[in-house]
């Protein structure tokens, strides 16, 4: 019972953190960004009449704005997309795959029950960070990511590299173990040489006693 006690205690502290945080974004991305964007295109239109001493001051600082304007970008994205808050954990994911190509393929055989905040973002950054390690270390091999859910969601991404993956100290796979922690989550890596390397992410849901998130689980496929 303590444990669960204090698992619900560090859901609730994250799922808050996590409303913030997409209120932090709302914020960057409606408002700062814009006002940025909108400054560098006055400074562009103010450099193209400006005398030479001026306009040389003019453009290195719209350099400047410019170079702040894609920090802060970078910032957003590292940020739960839209699509996740809108559409859910599927539909982002989908996005994510989109950008490696059609080798990767998201698959849920069941729908998801509605999860918190916190947990989509967990679920969604997992997932990002593996797939970006499976292009880094495995370019152009198949990579499938399957997500499902009972009393826990689990995610599993596969890649047909050639393997050897290591969890190190202060690497992506120990950073991604320590967010999953504060879930009370685990991440399990397997990755001999020749491949494949599978990592699987699984977050406790903290369903009702007999409750279950798969409407079929007799048909659950294993990862």
């Amino acid at each position: 019972m303590k444990i669960a006690e204090l698992t619900r205690s560090r859901r609730a502290i994250a799922d808050a953190y996590e409303i913030e945080r997409q209120r932090i974004e709302r914020g960057l991305h409606d408002g700062t960004q814009q006002y940025i964007v909108a400054a560098a295109m006055k400074l562009g239109e103010a450099s193209l009449s400006a005398p030479p001493q001026v306009k040389e001051l003019i453009d290195a600082a719209h350099h400047d704005l410019n170079a702040g304007l894609a920090s802060l970008r970078q910032t957003v994205r590292g940020i739960a997309p839209h699509v996740l808050r809108d559409r859910g954990l599927i539909a982002a994911l989908d996005e994510v795959a989109a950008h490696y190509g059609p080798h990767v393929v998201v698959r849920a055989p069941h729908d998801l029950p509605v999860l918190a905040p916190s947990v989509l973002a967990a679920g969604y950054f997992f997932a990002a960070e593996a797939l970006t390690n499976a292009g880094k270390h495995a370019p152009g091999a198949e990579v499938s990511v399957l997500v499902m859910a009972d009393q826990n969601l689990r995610i599993s991404v596969v890649d047909q590299g050639p393997g050897g993956a290591r969890m190190v100290p202060h690497g992506g796979l120990e950073g991604m173990a320590y967010r999953l922690e504060a879930f009370g989550g685990t991440l399990s890596l397997s990755s001999p040489e020749g491949g494949p390397t599978r990592v699987v992410a699984s977050i406790p849901l903290l369903l009702e006693r007999g409750r279950s998130a798969m409407p079929n689980p007799e048909k659950e496929d294993t990862p």
